[in-house]
């Protein structure tokens, strides 16, 4: 059995003297070029339209309130209603103050009789006294009583005023078309001044508030076309500012636009649309090296890693690149920065770079 197993291995043994000392056959070779696909980057970039959250608001959000007080009788409006410009929103009890505007009307009307009164016996008495029939120092006291009743006869104007005011303010009407949007105030409660009744949007007043990243505000002005996307339709808009100041939570900056001709409901949720006129990346381009996202460009027949700034993973990263930059699109997973390539012409056998 030994002598049979020695037979056996012989041989192996012979064939592993006759490898030895030989190097292995390579099946890869290190020095062959990559074989990549590459177009010139103005071909490859793209201006992707870009979205920020909004809301149609109206600039002037009037808080109708009571000036005086009094009972609220009528609140002829509700909520969600449009209304024109004069209309009644709020009726108050106005009794009282009719009343004092009556106390008013007749304290004035007898300040006037006295007025008329000393008026005429101011005449008599220069008539007297040019007749030398009464002193100098009587003609100056009937002066005197001519300019006292002349003052309380403006006193008196001033509370037919002040009480013809407060009359005028027991009805509140709307002073613009608008939308109510609340009703605060209830029938039958003592309203005090500054009380909210009503509150209105001015239709004339509307724009979009929109909420803009950082990132895309300067995009944003720069927009030739920009329009407001709701479940209703679309809106055509001209950006009237962008705020300068940025969200502590949001890091996001309001920018306020105008509608053209159509405008939506007010209070309408949705979002801004517009196109960038940044030149970007499509995101399926972009490979990450080294902890950084960024292209391969053809440089000298080797494949040269562009690191991309402010590069996310999944979204288009904007890039300003070069007029005779090329872009390596297929072969480029497994590229190497400063690996040889081989360009592969559309369709044809690879032709090695230059």
């Amino acid at each position: 059995m030994r002598q049979l197993i020695i037979l056996l291995l012989l041989p192996l043994i012979a064939a592993c003297g006759r490898d030895e000392g030989k190097p292995p056959v390579s099946t890869h070779n290190a020095d062959a070029a990559a074989q990549v696909t590459a177009v010139q980057i103005h071909e490859a970039v793209i201006y992707p339209q870009l979205t920020a959250q909004a809301q149609v608001i109206s600039r002037n959000i009037s808080s109708m309130a009571a000036q005086i007080a009094a009972r609220i009788s009528a609140l002829p409006v509700e909520a969600g209603q449009k209304i024109s410009r004069g209309t009644v929103v709020a009726r108050l009890d106005c009794r009282d103050y009719k009343i004092a505007l009556n106390q008013a009307q007749a304290a004035f009307a007898a300040a006037e009789a006295r007025l008329q009164l000393a008026n005429l016996q101011f005449k008599r008495s220069e008539d007297l006294a040019a007749k030398n029939f009464i002193s100098g120092d009587a003609l100056d006291k009937q002066r005197t009583e001519v300019n006292v009743a002349k003052a309380d006869r403006d006193l008196q104007a001033g509370q037919v005023d002040g009480a013809q005011s407060n009359v005028g303010k027991c009805i509140i009407t709307a002073p613009f078309a608008a939308i109510v949007e609340a009703v605060p105030g209830n029938v039958g409660e003592l309203a005090s001044p500054g009380m909210p009744l009503v509150t209105l949007w001015d239709l004339q007043s509307l724009e979009v508030s929109a909420q803009v990243q950082a990132k895309d505000a300067e995009s944003l002005a720069k927009a030739e076309v920009i329009e407001f996307q709701t479940p209703d339709g679309r809106y055509l808009l001209k950006l009237k500012r962008v705020s300068p100041a940025m969200s502590g939570t949001s890091r996001t900056q309001e920018a306020r636009l105008v509608f053209g001709k159509e405008i939506p409901k007010p209070g309408a949720t949705g979002q801004i649309l517009w196109q960038s006129a940044v030149p970007h990346l499509p995101a399926d381009l972009l490979v990450m090296r080294k902890g950084a996202l960024g292209i391969f460009v053809l440089e000298q027949g080797h494949a040269r890693f562009v690191a991309v700034a402010d590069a996310q993973e999944g979204r288009p990263a904007p890039f300003q690149p070069t007029s005779d930059m090329q872009l390596i699109t297929e072969g480029r997973f497994a590229l190497q920065d400063g690996q040889a390539v081989s360009v592969q012409s559309s369709g044809a056998t690879p032709t090695p770079t230059k």
